[in-house]
């Protein structure tokens, strides 16, 4: 009995240590396509570097030490918050606070603070200042009631984000404190608190949901179901509050709007508010800025880079949000793709989404309908411009006030000199922005042709520090290209029309439209507010030109359509689905009525939609005959003694790059281009040092891999708010010495950062709105143009996203949009082309979404027409996140100008087996060319003339290591079961 138990005994444990060898041996393949994202979540070690001693360092630090830098960028997220913060309400000069006041702060947000937004842009709050902290500090010790103070602590509710990077609209809360929550002992505490009731109204947004804008299921945890209105707790919380201030509990009720998604302002005129000051999100030290323009110690100068509404869903652009799915969707095997964890991202996406307001989005739409109502033209209907708008694009207060004077406007050829004398008028010194505005010509061409004008548009501005009852002068130069607009059916290029075109200085975009109206006589009776003639200039172009912007400044390359596949109204085969866009030649009669219906047809199911592999290969098949024609096999993996660090200061166009790629073997380029998720590869055979990429529209972050945080600055809305590009270049510098700082001896260089972020704010929910400046592209581009050369200064390549059109979460990974090239390049480009054509951006990392039905990085019109051609951009090109997403096809990328992958996609190995392909190889080593030369080119070369040698990481040689054992374990368990069996059968039963 006994041995017939051991050998029960010994195939137990052969049945064990097998399973666990399966397990093994299937993790192998298994792990090792998600090697770089376990690599950067265990920050396992993947290379060697054995150290030039004759290095040369192209990139110092300009700190002596890291303290150094810390110190620094504290005052400087502080100093952003504080020119960035808008005033928008300040009745009978409630603010600035006298020195001792005492707050009582309202809501649960006065204690959690909303410092940044979610997902891979989220920062580290760890050591964020807290905002009893910054007001002890600005008003001194004891100022905030220490009772309310602990109630939110303890209270139990908190505001919740949908889930990083995976969540949905429903999981949205504001989980307001109920007012039946504050016991009277509390209450009681008040009155001795009582000079301010502080409330601050917190909205947070991330990346994988858009903010809830009217989802019936929330409704009884938010007003009709939208994040962005105030919710019944906060409706009852102010009526208390009013009541409670009538009583003379509280002298002033203050507001302060901690969101980057703009809250709908429909109740600022209630409940006796005092004051309200847009904050945004506040980044580590920002707070301390806030309070310390509530105390005066600060003069606000912040400027909003949104319209805000007192109607949220009053714009066109409201109308086709959302992810809307194909009405024949079903027929087509289709699936819905929201996230990277869902298995249906293999196949294509049934949703998309139409920018039917083409260009009229923002300010471009309120102040244009506004204008053609005040002068009764356009069809523009009875249109109520103060139910609409609550404060305009560029508003806000100051605690004094600026008059404008002499103003002048001089043509130079190219650009146009603006200048105006801005004084001081009141008794304190401040900072002021000065926005320059211009309009040009709706013309009967436009009519025509399909050319739509809006009424301003921002072209130029600066700020100064000008002292109380000082004069100061501007002068701000304005390019001539910025007035074209672009003919997409005619011309097909930038055209600048004859006709009369208006400049001038406006303290915000409303203001700025009314100046014009005064100059052409309108009718004051119909106007919003006023305007001031004199402060405008009229220019008359006298000839029609379609020639001079036709070609690129940058490159020379001409200029013309490469977006008609994602206009409806130019497919083939789509000509009983035509798209009615919004145009001011007839407002009511075009206004979009909801979402429009499509479906889909054969052309876009084999032009981009199909996740079937023969239709896959017939588009390859086609990219290669339309963009390698003449491809013939060049050479690679030859032998020779080129190395990366002799390229550091070679050009991009320079012929030398082909040697050193050519040296570069198929399998160790592929293995580049395939796994770039936060690092890239080594390449042993050139010497080209692996680096680590990391997350960075507030900073550098490494908070969404479980790491910690560099400086986490305020969102990018509040820094494009500031108006301050000398403020954007030192944070620019210190987000690379970041970088710097965080390469160590061991090998591990950072320097790639996903970010800034260029989209635009397309609607105020957009769950990342904070990572993108602004609802104007123009602005965006020039914030950005200066964020990234400065983080380029340091030696850090830049990867500007979401190029392009990522302007929702919703159905993100690969959802269609549909647009035409007039709102593409005028609106939705802008931001990148100011990241690469001023900034002199070495990179981009491409979207989810399809540009039509072909996915960003697949379209060549965009990464390659657009980003090289006429753009000149010299860098690398990355995807977002590319794990499972097999739409991402390598093949189709490498082909339309897609250089590196943001994770390796299981099973999507399609350059494999292309090793003879000229066309493919041909692309693949463009695609090197691209990622060396940005490596070359950042701090990563301060290795010099380094020898590279791969590691093996310890997790992969653990897991080698423990397949071995289970292998030798399985062999032994086996052999004595068998001979326990064997045993058993030659002795007897006993």
């Amino acid at each position: 009995m006994k041995r017939k138990k051991g050998s029960k005994l010994w195939a137990v444990m052969t049945a064990i240590t097998a399973a666990l060898l399966v397990v093994c041996i299937i993790a192998i393949p298994v792990t090792s396509a998600f090697a770089t994202a376990i690599n950067v979540a265990l920050n396992a070690k993947t290379q060697e570097i054995v150290p030039d001693p004759n290095a040369t360092i192209y990139f110092w630090s300009d700190y002596e030490s890291e303290e150094d830098l810390v110190a620094y960028e504290k005052e400087l997220c502080e100093q952003i918050e504080e020119e960035g913060a808008a005033l928008l309400v300040n009745r009978d000069n409630t603010l600035p606070l006298a020195e001792g006041t005492k707050f009582t702060p309202f809501s649960q947000s006065s204690f959690n603070l909303l410092y940044g937004g979610t997902g891979s842009g989220q920062v580290s709050a760890n050591d964020a200042v807290s905002l009893k902290a910054a007001l002890d500090r600005a008003f001194g010790e004891d100022s905030v009631n220490p009772d309310q103070w602990k109630f939110y602590a303890t209270c139990g509710y908190q505001r919740v984000n949908a889930d990083t990077t995976g969540g949905n609209q429903s999981q949205y809360r504001i989980n307001e404190v109920p007012w039946s929550e504050y016991s009277d002992a509390l209450q009681d505490t008040w009155s001795n608190y009582g000079d301010v009731a502080l409330v601050v109204l917190a909205r947070s947004g991330g990346e994988g949901a858009d903010l809830p804008s009217g989802l019936p299921e929330l409704e009884p945890y938010m007003t009709d179901g939208d994040y962005l209105r105030l919710c019944k707790e906060e409706v009852e919380m102010f009526e208390n509050l009013e009541a409670l201030k009538e009583q003379g509990v509280f002298k002033k009720i203050v507001v302060l709007l901690n969101s980057s998604n703009s809250l709908q302002l429909d109740f600022v005129d209630d409940y006796g508010i005092d004051a309200v000051l847009w904050i945004g999100d506040v980044g580590m030290t920002g707070i301390n800025g806030v309070a310390d323009i509530l105390a005066g110690n600060v003069n606000p100068s912040g400027r909003l880079v949104d319209t805000f509404l007192r109607d949220n869903h009053s714009s066109p652009a409201m109308q086709n949000f959302g992810a809307y799915a194909y009405t024949n969707a079903a027929e087509y095997d289709t699936a819905t793709a929201q996230n990277n964890t869902d298995p249906g991202v293999a196949k294509c996406n049934q949703d998309y989404v139409v920018y039917q307001e083409g260009i009229y989005v923002g300010y471009r739409y309120y102040e244009t309908r506004y204008e053609d109502y005040v002068l009764g033209q356009g069809n523009a209907g009875e249109y109520d411009y103060n139910a609409d708008v609550a404060f305009p694009f560029g508003y806000g207060l100051s605690y004094t006030t600026f008059e404008y004077s002499n103003f002048t406007v001089e043509d130079q050829g190219d650009t146009f000199l603006v200048g105006v004398d801005v004084t001081n008028t009141g008794a304190v010194d401040g900072k002021h922005t000065v926005q320059i505005y211009f309009q040009s010509p709706y013309t009967q061409y436009d009519k025509d042709n399909g050319v739509e004008k809006a009424s301003v548009e921002l072209c130029g501005f600066d700020k100064k520090e000008i002292a109380a009852g000082a004069t100061e002068h501007f002068e701000i130069t304005v390019k001539k290209e910025d007035l074209t607009s672009y003919d997409a059916n005619n011309a097909r290029t930038y055209i600048l029309e004859d006709g009369d075109y208006y400049f001038t200085v406006g303290s915000d975009a409303h203001n700025a439209v009314n100046n014009i109206l005064m100059a052409k006589g309108a009718d004051e009776s119909r106007m919003s507010g006023s305007g001031d003639a004199s402060l405008t200039y009229k220019w008359s172009n006298t000839s029609f030109d379609a020639e001079t912007y036709s070609v690129s400044p940058v490159t020379g390359n001409p200029i013309t359509n490469l977006f008609d596949n994602a206009d409806l109204n130019k497919y083939e085969g789509a000509e009983d689905q035509q798209i009615t866009y919004l145009t001011r030649n007839d407002w009511v009669g075009t206004f979009p009525q909801g979402p429009v219906s499509l479906r889909i047809t054969e052309e876009m199911w084999k032009d981009g939609l199909s996740h079937n592999e023969a239709d896959r290969a017939a588009i390859v098949e086609e990219y290669k005959a339309l963009y390698y024609p003449d491809a013939t096999m060049p050479a690679v993996g030859v032998s020779g003694d080129l190395t990366a660090s002799m390229y550091a200061e070679t050009e991009a166009d320079d012929p030398a790059w082909d040697d050193l790629i050519s040296q570069i073997p198929y399998a160790e380029m592929t293995n580049l281009i395939y796994n770039g998720f936060h690092l890239t590869q080594p390449v042993p055979s050139i010497g080209l040092p692996g680096t680590n990429d990391e997350n960075g529209p507030q900073g550098f972050t490494k908070s969404l891999m479980g790491g910690s945080s560099a400086m986490a600055y305020t969102s990018e809305d509040v820094m494009a708010a500031t108006f301050n590009l000398g403020l954007i270049e030192s944070m620019g510098k210190c987000i690379g010495e970041d970088f710097l700082h965080a390469t160590g001896e061991d090998g591990t260089v950072y320097a790639g950062i996903y970010g800034p972020g260029a989209n635009i704010h397309r609607t105020p929910y957009c769950g990342r709105n904070f990572e993108y400046y602004s609802e104007d592209g123009w602005l965006s581009g020039k914030v950005a143009a200066v964020e990234v050369a400065a983080i380029q200064d340091r030696g850090v390549y830049v990867f500007t996203k979401h190029f392009a059109l990522n302007d929702q979460e919703e159905g993100r990974y690969g959802i269609s949009t549909w647009s035409n090239e007039q709102a593409i390049r005028e609106l939705y480009l802008e931001g990148f082309e100011g990241s690469v054509t001023e900034g002199g951006g070495m990179g981009v990392m491409s979207s989810f979404n399809r540009i039509g039905v072909v996915w960003t990085g697949a379209h060549h019109g965009l990464m390659t027409g657009i980003l090289r051609d006429e753009w000149g951009m010299k860098g690398a090109a990355i995807t977002d996140c590319s794990v499972m997403a097999n739409y991402m096809d390598y093949r189709m990328g490498v082909l339309a100008g897609q250089d590196l992958w943001d994770g390796y996609s299981m099973g999507m190995a399609t350059l494999d087996g292309l090793e003879n392909d000229p066309a493919i190889v041909t692309a693949v080593q463009n695609a090197v060319k691209h990622i060396a030369y940005s490596i070359t080119h950042s701090h990563a070369m301060n290795i010099g003339n380094a020898t590279v040698i791969p590691v093996t990481p310890w997790w992969q040689m653990a897991l080698y290591g423990a397949t071995g054992v289970m292998a030798v374990l399985t062999a032994l368990c086996a052999f004595l079961l068998v001979r326990s069996i064997r045993k058993a059968k030659q002795q007897p039963d006993d």
